[in-house]
């Protein structure tokens, strides 16, 4: 017979998005889940000016459009049709 004990395990969660390009909340749709973004984390290496620093940046749809837009190169899309 198994008898169970009831533990409380502490645990982090994003609590609200703010995109870095506008300032706009990002929203949560019906079911508690964020809007999709662009996040990007860095921890910037030895050779470079920002040695040791950790960047954290989440983007909007919108701003996300308007920084591709800026690109010599455009990010090429993975998906591909199955026929």
């Amino acid at each position: 017979m198994r008898q169970y004990k009831i533990i409380s395990v502490q645990k982090e969660e994003v609590a609200s998005i703010h995109c870095n390009g506008c300032g706009t909340p990002i929203p949560r749709d019906k079911h508690g889940n964020f809007e999709e973004t662009l996040h990007i984390e860095k921890e910037w290496g030895y050779l470079s000016k920002r040695d040791g620093e950790i960047h954290s940046i989440d983007l909007c749809q919108n701003c996300y459009e308007k920084w591709i837009n800026t690109f010599a190169i455009s990010p090429v899309s993975a998906y591909k049709n199955k026929e």
